[in-house]
């Protein structure tokens, strides 16, 4: 369950068509006209009343809006021929207060209902179902319940338990405690250990505000939008809620007559409007708590300035952000909105924007501010445009930067080219299929539709671009509306952060203060309430419970063999292997090509994440970055490259580097697409030193915040990197060593930036050539030929390699670095955080074992049944488990937003032992069995079909071995692996902790203490660049780095 301030609008319809043959069109939209005239307005169904249906055919939908007759609830269905069906149920939630009231009843309405009285059935359905989305967001105005599911059964329990949470919830004072807050003693058993503040729901928001970007959104929201409280909830401000003020707060607001209800796909209205009334009938009509809230009036420029945190992997001299920010008419005029989102993107997007220009490409900053953009989730577009990373000095800069900029634009016109490439990317995301098209379409629904904009309009965009492109006839059309709202003295808002050095201690101050204050507060007799209640919860927490209350799936309805997609291989005339997946695409191809990188040398390994980001950034000697990427938006849909190492199947100790080449277009215009992707793999200009300086400055950027946002996947990766060599490997391309290694390469001076560019030059020349290439091309058949041409002339303008680069993975002596078995590890990074992150690694094995299939269980056993009572319910950390990487073979667990980092380390090592002690049941079996599957057959894009094996090596054969072993998985053999692999292995684990520092790791101890702003050795003989390393570095030895472990979800998928 996760909070999140949804205050930005998902812009547009950003789903696609369903990819379907002619035939199929024509059936879909018949069956779209069917429904139409069966809910003609005006038709009464189960307790409703049909208000509009409009039918968009460029979407293949029909959109259905209801009223309840009863209570007046909203109910929007959208028909569509796709399975991934969706449901919501979402309440308006205007919050009273910064205690997270919003927040927090979210929490605790999924704690048990009438019907369901169990303790959360929201996680206990979590193993009961094949849905591949649940959740629950409290944005800053609306609190919503979402869930996905292509199975109907499944969709008809999750609705009825989510009704009955949402409507029906028990909210017992012990579930607002443990979600909450609560005062409770460090030992809730000892009553002489100290009280401290405990709760979910406070710790989560701990780690919020441990993010700087996530700060300065939260208090430009605070300062522009004082109507509209912190929804989420200030930590300061959280313990001020009390428990009647929570039930009132439900009260209030969570009744029918103040949702709106979405559902999508292809199950039957009728059937979803007749559960839903026999629950909304029994309630009577309220006149609910719709009210709208608005921003200040900005009648004058307004100026604020707040205290922020200092970035410990930043330039101490570059820690402010400001931003400036203009109102720009009401949100439900859909048109001017499309037409003020192409103004922003003009203004803002790509190197070709004239403030990206102006701001970050001349140094004023870093990176734009985190609420740089239009936000139209509000019933006023806010349009806001700022920069972080600037010196005290240039603040002022800034502003008279960003205004003179906006002059100048206007002044000049707008480039139409631009604009066309605007729109060929709109048109793109509107065929390219993906399989999550309902979900988009509800993120991009429900902002506006809370704020009075017509769902319906919404959904209307060919009629918008019709509109648009008429209107861009008119002589400086986009340029008027320029004029309107940003020019001639337009009052703005400005919003700058100071960095403070106290900010940290500040906090941690405050909360020590509080806390003192309540305890000082406190009689005896409330001493000993306090002390109860800590109890009560424990043995709350430890119950055993009946869950035959809740409905579920069974193994049964897991498919016994695994979708298989069709592949073709064929070689071209250089002997490059060419994967194609010939499918309906709906007139797109999507290429990718996968160059080996299995011999560069190792000193080159850190510099691959800046070489795969300076192919789209620095541009060539003869054309900008700006001219090519506005040819890239007219030709295609994009086009990357990224780095990407994983083991052999079967094999640990093997592995496979190499670089991913992505794009995809109109089939017509694939040619162009290779054309541009050729001229970046051979003429990108590595000695465009402000360039380069740029990229790196960006990459620097905001390190902290992404730790602090993904800490347990960082920590979990340090613990790795000692398991396998490919995940040793890694650590140097996408963690904790790689944030590091940029920000030393950031604190450079410009001398080092020659240096740096032969660096990347010495990649490119292993790098690009045909002979070390494969290519996979997913497109309809009618595309097949003209895209082998096209494919064969790309490779055949690609260099071949004087000394042909190595095909054959590597094993773990070809990194000199790699010693397996260098445990135990026990490693700790400080952090700047308010809360920590912990990560626990042990060895596993390769994905065509056949104990993987039994871990991989296990792990989820471990998180269900174990691990996320103790460390969530009663540790107050905001999520904790165990996942296996089928793909990797590593065995983790971790915490995340741990305030009791030492208990989390005390659980995890007893979680082999309980595992195989504990008396599994044939149902806590198939619980986990439904929860593996949910990911693996989750639907899948277009795109991404075929490309298991492409990119991992995984074959038909070894998934449906795997999907097999799965399902036969039993009881004995789960003792089996626990005992194998986890229990009596404290010699062979390695741990990695993030955040503040405790009492209790030291030297002393046989911790491995770090800073974050320090680098270890191998990053530092990486960075240290000098001329003589670049005559003799192939001849070094360093040792290599880090890999981000794939979240759990993410491995089910790759176990298909």
């Amino acid at each position: 369950m996760a909070s999140r301030l949804l205050s930005r609008h998902f812009y547009g319809v950003t789903g696609s068509k369903q990819f379907l043959t002619r035939a199929r069109l024509q059936r879909s939209l018949a069956t779209l006209s069917s429904i139409e005239n069966q809910y003609a307005p005006g038709t009464r169904v189960h307790g409703y009343t049909v208000k509009r249906t409009k039918q968009i055919p460029e979407l293949e939908l029909l959109a259905v809006h209801l009223e309840h007759e009863k209570t007046g609830a909203e109910h929007l269905h959208v028909a569509r021929d796709d399975k991934n069906n969706v449901f919501s149920i979402a309440f308006k939630t205007n919050p009273p207060d910064a205690t997270g009231v919003p927040h927090i009843l979210e929490h605790t309405t999924l704690c048990g209902s009438e019907k369901y009285p169990v303790r959360d059935p929201f996680f206990k359905m979590l193993n009961r179902s094949l849905s591949n989305f649940m959740n629950a967001m409290t944005a800053s105005d609306y609190t919503f319940y979402p869930f996905a599911t292509t199975n109907q059964v499944d969709f008809a329990n999750l609705r009825d338990v989510y009704l009955d949470a949402t409507l029906h919830p028990l909210l017992r004072q012990l579930d607002f405690t443990q979600e909450g807050w609560r005062l409770e003693h460090a030992d809730p058993k000892d009553a002489s250990s100290p009280l401290t503040f405990k709760g979910v729901v406070y710790n989560e928001m701990k780690g919020q505000m441990s993010d700087s970007s996530y700060l300065y959104y939260i208090r430009f929201q605070e300062s522009i939008y004082p109507s509209l409280n912190n929804s989420g909830g200030d930590p300061a401000k959280i313990t001020n809620l009390t428990y009647d003020q929570l039930r009132q707060f439900h009260a209030k607001n969570y009744h029918p007559s103040n949702s709106k209800v979405f559902t999508y796909g292809n199950f039957p209205l009728e059937e979803h409007l007749q559960h839903i009334d026999s629950t909304f009938s029994k309630f009577e009509p309220t006149t609910g708590e719709l009210d709208i809230k608005h921003p200040i009036a900005l009648n004058e420029t307004k100026r604020v300035v707040m205290e922020g945190p200092i970035d410990p992997l930043a330039d101490p001299a570059r820690q402010y952000k400001t931003s400036l920010t203009w109102f720009m008419g009401p949100t439900d005029d859909v048109y001017e909105g499309a037409c003020l989102r192409v103004i922003a993107s003009l203004l803002t997007d790509g190197h070709a924007s004239p403030l990206y220009k102006a701001l970050i490409e001349s140094d004023l900053g870093t990176e734009y501010s985190p609420n740089t953009g239009l936000d139209t989730s509000s019933p006023v577009n806010i349009f806001s445009i700022g920069l972080q990373g600037v010196t005290k000095e240039n603040l002022s800069v800034v502003e008279e930067t960003i205004r003179s900029v906006i002059q100048k634009t206007y002044d000049e016109g707008l480039d139409l080219n631009r604009v066309q490439a605007i729109l060929h990317q709109t048109e793109l995301s509107r065929k390219h299929k993906v399989a999550n098209f309902g979900m988009n379409l509800l993120y991009s629904l429900t902002p506006g539709w809370f704020n009075a904009v017509d769902p319906l309009e919404m959904l209307e965009w060919n009629s918008v671009i019709a509109r648009f492109q008429e209107d861009l006839k008119k002589p400086r059309f986009l340029e008027s509306i320029m004029e309107k709202y940003l020019l001639g003295g337009k009052p703005s808002f400005v919003f700058s952060m100071v960095p403070s050095e106290t900010f940290g201690e500040d906090l941690k101050s405050e909360e020590e203060q509080r806390l003192n204050g309540r305890i000082a507060k406190l009689t005896e007799q409330e001493k000993k309430d306090v002390y109860e209640l800590g109890l009560s919860l424990l043995a709350k927490q430890e119950e055993k419970e009946d869950l035959s209350c809740l409905p579920t799936l069974h193994v049964e309805d897991i498919p016994v063999a695994s979708a298989i997609d069709a592949l073709e291989h064929t070689t071209t005339s250089a002997d490059v292997p060419v994967q194609w997946r010939i499918t309906p695409t709906n007139g797109l191809t999507y290429f990718r090509a996968l160059a080996s990188l299995q011999d560069l040398p190792q000193d080159l390994h850190p510099y691959l994440p800046l070489f795969a980001e300076s192919l789209t950034n620095l541009g060539t000697k003869s054309r900008s970055m700006a001219s090519l990427e506005d040819e890239i938006k007219l030709k295609t849909g994009g086009i990357s490259a990224s780095v990407q190492v994983n083991t052999l199947p079967t094999d640990m100790d093997t592995w496979n580097l190499g670089m991913v080449l992505t794009g995809h277009s109109l089939d017509k215009d694939v040619p162009d697409m290779l054309r541009l992707l050729t001229i970046l793999l051979l003429e990108t200009d590595y000695d465009n030193h402000e360039k380069l300086r740029t990229l790196i400055r960006g990459m620097a950027s905001g390190a902290a915040d992404a730790i602090a946002g993904s800490g347990h996947s960082y920590a979990r990766g340090v613990a790795a990197s000692v398991m396998t060599p490919a995940s040793r490997l890694s650590e140097c391309l996408a963690g904790i060593e790689q944030v590091k290694f940029i920000a030393q390469l950031d604190s450079c001076d410009d001398a080092s930036l020659p240096l740096i560019s032969a660096k990347l030059k010495e990649v490119a020349a292993y790098a690009i050539s045909n002979s070390s290439l494969k290519v996979a091309i997913t497109c309809g058949g009618d595309a097949v030929a003209a895209n082998d041409e096209a494919v064969a002339e790309f490779i055949s303008g690609l260099p071949t390699a004087v000394t042909p680069q190595s095909l054959v993975p590597g094993r773990a002596s070809g990194l000199t670095a790699f010693v397996p078995g260098v445990l135990p590890q026990k490693m700790f990074y400080s952090m700047p955080f308010q809360v920590n992150y912990a990560g626990v690694c042990l060895r596993g094995v390769p994905y065509t074992h056949p104990d993987g299939a039994a871990l991989q269980i296990l792990a989820n056993l471990l998180t269900h049944k174990y691990l996320h009572g103790e460390i969530r319910e009663k540790g107050g950390a905001y999520g904790g488990g165990a996942t296996y990487s089928g793909t990797g073979g590593v065995f983790s667990y971790y915490s995340y937003r741990d305030p009791h980092p030492l208990n989390t380390l005390k659980t995890i090592s007893r979680a082999g032992e309980w595992a195989l002690q504990n008396s599994w049941s044939e149902r806590d079996l198939e619980e986990a069995k439904l929860s593996v599957f949910q990911g693996m057959d989750a639907p899948q894009s277009v795109a991404s079909e075929g490309m298991i094996y492409f990119l991992h090596g995984i074959d038909d054969d070894m998934r449906q071995a795997r999907r097999r072993r799965l399902l036969d998985v039993g009881i004995p053999a789960i003792k089996d692996v626990a005992e194998k692999y986890l229990v009596g292995k404290d010699n062979e684990t390695s741990v990695a902790l993030l955040g503040t520092t405790q009492d209790w790791i030291s030297t002393e101890n046989k911790w491995r203490i770090e800073d974050a702003g320090a680098l270890n050795s191998w990053a530092a003989a990486a960075a240290a660049v000098t001329a003589a390393d670049l005559a003799v570095e192939e001849d070094l030895e360093v040792p290599l780095g880090f890999e981000e472990v794939a979240e759990e979800s993410e491995e089910e998928s790759l176990g298909k």
